[in-house]
């Protein structure tokens, strides 16, 4: 039921009456209004009228209906009355049904049965009915509704139903509309009340709701085209235009004097103007619907801009629609609602003396209706709507070979279609600004539209009509159905240390191309084909697309090769579908591909010269013995989840790096769930299979390495690309690279300190092999550990500490009890300071660290052998201890202790490393030439400053004992020397 309502007028005591007591006509009074005269017999005639035009107009529907198609009009009502499970959109017996005031007809049930021979209706009677009325709504019976147009159709349900039941009756809807897909019928429905309509509390926006973006010029849409199916009739039938601005006050007394009753009837609310608020985000909402539908939306915006050039006095179509019923005149196709708003745009622009925009409106209007006049009638005489368009295509003047021109839009081809698509824009722009302008103009602090709906119709005009770089722009908004040419002609044009590419029409000579306009110039390859592909300039056949200069970077083959990539990626350059839930999102990639060297040889210098570069060393990152970098230039092209298709353009020695950031940037780390795969192709050289397939596996292990792990956001990944090394790690939650110029840089750096636990992977063709690739694989947090491998009188140490930070040193070997036993001293002293500290530590409770020694097994792979470590403890070391560091700005802090001897810089100065360095070697027997080794080291605050922020770890010890021990080991072989 609608919502109660109060009484706002008096009975007057005396009443007009007839035999039998009938009210035939009652006057009402409010002390400040003038009387309200309500005519009962002229609220029966009104109602006729209404339902007879509804009538006529269904009908209309039904006929327009191919024969197949024709069962649903018959079984919606049906459908939502009852709930059946051999009918269409069944779930359960609870789900909300039942239609106010319907019962089925015979044929209804015949048609039923045919669907499901079981079927039988029985009638029940309800309490309450969860619906109350169905409607279509939109260009259903008029003039402008074609095979190619869909139903919208609007359930008006009981208010205050339960938010269960509105999802099971939405739930239910959604059967049905797949139905009507099978049917091959594109229907919508929309759940209405009345009460929440008449609040403006409106549903959200999506690709077919305009949500908050309007609501009187909505109400006006429903109002003049709005077909009641079943169920309750719509109360603004019966208000008088005259009363039209008393409404509620009208409708009360219609309801509290028994004229109607409130079950048979739903009130959307009064139509008694149109606030200059909803205007701008009304013109959203068209420019919105524009992006597909170009010629429906400017006929609509051009209505708007009809009622602003009016306001505050505005005529609105359903109260022509009314007053035209109310006064019996009731030709069906004078009040065609598509009719109705051509002529009121007509009077607009010829007031106006704008012919150009008034032929655009009108060819707007003959497309909409979608009826080849040009073509001879057949069969069709009859069609009251070639009959109606007939007549008015005479009235305009409009000839036979325009018509055809017309008629032939589908085969227009690109010239054609861009001056369309130009005037089309251009129209929606001026449009807009007027429209805005008048907004600006009437009421600047009032926007009807909600701050979600308006941000997600700019993005979505944002993704339609902005230009930026790199965008592919789709230039056929629902022009033309075919754009493909027979000849194209592809220039390679070259100068002064640029170069770019041009597309002609037609086959067009280098000598031809200052006389011919291009269709489109880019400076990337892969933005110029991509812009033929979305817009199907390209058949099927690429042979049609000519190279010039024939002996350009780009060959035939490869050209071939990279069309046919695009046409997998997207088939036949369409889009899928973007809809408003993806709109409300940040932006992501649904689908990329890479394209490498295209139309660029990386070996060509050698290729010119006759040569081959032969190598083992085969990653194409870096080959052959001068590490060339054989992935020179980038080409991506990616889809949105917002619809865009965007192309990138990499060059230069970091062209790689900075093409895998920007991908990894689409998806932030934390998220868990990294970009789509990105397919990768090169055809430039004979080695492009190889190198496409390498970066096609470094990106994938990228992914998998910072997507799936717990760690991912510290995590570094470290590769050499040509002569040059790289690190990434996430910054702000995406992938950033770090440039290093050898391999000892890379393992100063990975050996920073870090601020949480950072494992290290190294790209696998990266480390040729090295057994480094083992240490890292062990890595775990919390826990510090020691790798060595004897190499020809060395060992070469790595440890990896508690948060990941990498140490590495080449030290002379003696034996393993000298190796290991002096860095456990060290080790264990380190955990014990780590642990007294006034700060948390990252160490383990685990007191082991862990040794291992790599050693290659009878296949030649490296492998970690687990080293035994408790004798070591046992061998009599001399102590030696560094206070402070050498770097210190308190240096007079600095002491090293050797045993009980203690050795300050405030007493050796400069030479405290010399003296320490000749003491040893005193308390050393004779020929003892091993180096110096620190056990302890007790470093001062200041130490750690520069890397404030991540707290003290074993690696800050680490490099300040490699430092030390330098300085000392150097001191000792210059004794030594001496």
């Amino acid at each position: 039921m609608t919502s109660p309502r109060k009484t706002t007028g008096m009975v007057d005591a005396a009443g007009k009456k007839r035999a039998g007591g009938q009210i035939v006509k009652a006057e009402f009074t409010r002390s400040s209004s003038s009387t309200i005269a309500i005519d009962a017999l002229e609220l029966r005639a009104v109602r006729r009228r209404f339902m007879a035009i509804n009538q006529d107009r269904l009908r209309r529907v039904r006929e327009s209906l191919e024969h197949r198609q024709q069962v649903f009009m018959q079984l919606l009502p049906l459908l939502f009355h009852i709930n059946h499970p051999m009918l269409p959109g069944y779930l359960t017996n609870k789900t909300p049904c039942g239609i106010s005031d319907y019962a089925p007809g015979k044929r209804c049930i015949q048609a039923a049965r045919k669907l499901a021979r079981s079927f039988s209706y029985q009638r029940r009677a309800q309490r309450r009915y969860s619906i109350h009325a169905l409607y279509m709504m939109g260009s259903t019976g008029t003039i402008a509704y074609s095979r190619a147009s869909d139903f919208d159709i609007w359930i008006c349900h009981r208010p205050g139903l339960p938010d269960d039941q509105l999802a099971a009756l939405r739930e239910k809807a959604d059967g049905i509309q797949s139905w009507a897909e099978s049917l091959g019928l594109e229907v919508h429905f929309f759940l209405m009340d009345d009460v929440s309509f008449r609040e403006q509390e409106h549903q959200q926006l999506s690709n077919e709701n305009a949500g908050s973006s309007q609501h009187h010029l909505l109400l006006d849409e429903f109002y003049r085209t709005g077909l009641l199916v079943a169920g309750r009739f719509p109360v603004w039938w019966l208000v008088p235009p005259e009363y039209e601005s008393r409404y509620d006050e009208y409708v009360d007394k219609l309801i509290v004097n028994r004229f109607i009753k409130a079950v048979d009837i739903v009130d959307f609310g009064g139509l008694s103007g149109l606030p200059s608020e909803e205007f701008f985000g009304a013109t959203l909402w068209q420019l919105y619907k524009a992006v597909d539908s170009p010629y429906k939306s400017i006929l609509k915006i051009l209505l708007m801009e009809a009622y602003a050039n009016q306001y505050p006095d505005i005529d609105l179509l359903a109260m022509r629609f009314k007053k035209l019923v109310h006064q019996a005149d009731v030709q069906l196709d004078r009040l065609d609602p598509y009719v109705m708003m051509c002529n009121t745009v007509e009077e607009y622009l010829f007031s106006r003396r704008e012919m150009e925009r008034l032929d655009l409106a009108r060819r707007c209007f003959y497309f909409k209706v979608n009826e080849a006049m040009s073509k001879p009638d057949h069969g069709l005489a009859q069609s009251w709507r070639r009959q109606a368009i007939r007549e008015l295509v005479e009235s305009w003047g409009w000839s036979h070979s325009k018509l055809t021109t017309l008629d032939q839009r589908r085969q227009w081809k690109i010239k054609r279609v861009l001056e369309e698509r130009h005037l089309l824009v251009d129209e929606l722009t001026r449009s807009y600004r007027a429209l805005s302008q008048f907004g600006r103009e009437n009421d600047d602090s009032k926007v009807s539209i909600n701050a979600d709906d308006l941000n997600l119709l700019g993005r979505k005009l944002y993704v339609a009509f902005e230009r930026k770089s790199g965008k592919v722009e789709l230039i056929n908004p629902g022009v033309s159905s075919d754009l493909s040419e027979e000849r194209l002609a592809l220039h390679y044009i070259s100068g002064e240390g640029q170069h770019s590419w041009a597309m002609y029409r037609g086959p067009v000579l280098e000598r031809d191309t200052a006389e011919n306009e291009p269709l489109k110039r880019s400076a990337g390859l892969l933005d110029l084909l991509a812009w033929c592909h979305f817009n199907g300039l390209i058949n099927r056949n690429p042979s049609t697309v000519s190279i010039h200069p024939t002996d350009c970077c780009l060959s035939q083959w490869e050209l071939r090769c990279v069309l046919d990539c695009l046409q997998q990626l997207f088939p036949g350059g369409r889009l899928p579908d973007n809809n408003m839930d993806a709109l409300s999102k940040s932006a992501t990639l649904c689908e990329a591909g890479l394209f490498i060297n295209l139309a660029q040889d990386p070996m060509s210098k050698l290729t010119r010269n006759g040569m081959q570069l032969v190598s083992e060393r085969i990653d194409p990152l870096s080959y052959g013995g001068q590490w060339e970098n054989l992935a020179i230039s980038f080409q991506m092209i990616a889809l949105t989840s917002w619809g865009e298709v965007l192309t990138f353009g990499y060059s230069g020695h970091t062209a790689l790096m900075d093409c895998l950031c920007d991908y990894f940037a689409w998806q932030p780390v934390t998220n868990g769930s990294a970009p789509p795969p990105i397919p990768c192709f090169s055809f430039s050289s004979s080695r492009g299979a190889i190198i496409a397939r390498r970066i096609e596996d470094l990106f994938r292990d990228v992914a998998e390495y910072f997507y799936r792990n717990y760690w991912r956001r510290h995590a570094r990944y470290a590769l050499r690309i040509g002569q040059h090394y790289f690190v990434l790690q996430c910054e702000n939650d995406v992938p950033r690279y770090l440039e290093l110029e050898s391999r000892e840089a890379l393992l100063d750096h990975l050996g920073q300190a870090q601020a949480s636990f950072s494992p290290i992977h190294v790209d696998v063709q990266t480390l040729d092999n090295s057994p480094l690739g083992i240490a890292l694989k062990h890595n775990r947090e919390g826990v510090v550990q020691l790798f060595y491998r004897l190499d020809h009188g060395h060992a070469e140490v790595w440890i990896l500490d508690e948060r990941g930070s990498l140490f590495h040193q080449r030290i002379i070997f003696h034996d393993r009890q000298t190796l290991l036993g002096q860095f456990q001293r060290f080790l264990e002293a380190v955990r014990y300071r780590l642990r007294n500290m006034q700060q948390p530590s990252s160490l383990s409770n685990d007191d082991d660290t862990e040794y291992y020694r790599i050693v290659r097994d009878s296949m030649g792979q490296w492998f970690p052998e687990t080293q035994k470590t408790s004798r070591w403890m046992d061998s009599h070391y001399l102590d030696v201890q560094v206070i402070g560091s050498p770097d210190d700005s308190n240096r007079g802090a600095f002491s090293i202790f050797c045993g009980n001897r203690e050795f300050s810089i405030l007493e050796h100065g400069d030479n405290i490393f010399l003296a320490v360095a000749n003491y040893i070697t005193d308390q050393r027997g004779s020929g003892s030439r091993y180096p110096i080794y620190i056990t302890d080291i007790d470093l001062s605050s200041s130490v750690f400053a520069s890397d404030s922020g991540t707290g003290v770890q074993t690696i800050h010890f680490l490099n300040q004992k490699k430092r030390i021990e330098q300085q000392l080991n150097e001191s000792l072989h210059q004794l030594r020397k001496n």
